[in-house]
């Protein structure tokens, strides 16, 4: 079983770093807690803010598990296309 897809000469896709991998995760972490935490402590504009908190993310995982997304593997599958070398 010779898999061309895993062989060490196919190029790769650059990992992201971490900072930009952690990033837009940790923001709806914290705007999450904001909302939780204004939601629980304040009145008026607490409740405002708690629904546009506690919304926002709920809108963005929406969104990213309905918008199609190009294949990520895109490299790799035109690579493994090709004929392997003996």
């Amino acid at each position: 079983m010779n898999d061309t897809r895993l062989s060490p000469s196919t190029p790769r896709p650059p990992a992201p770093s971490r900072p930009s991998l952690w990033l837009w995760p940790c923001v709806l972490g914290v705007l999450t807690a904001s909302g939780l935490l204004s939601a629980l402590v304040s009145d008026h504009w607490g409740d405002r803010w708690s629904w546009f908190a506690l919304g926002l993310p709920v809108a963005v995982m929406t969104w990213c598990a309905l918008v199609p997304r190009a294949k990520p593997c895109a490299a790799l599958d035109s690579v493994s296309s090709r004929p392997s070398q003996p």
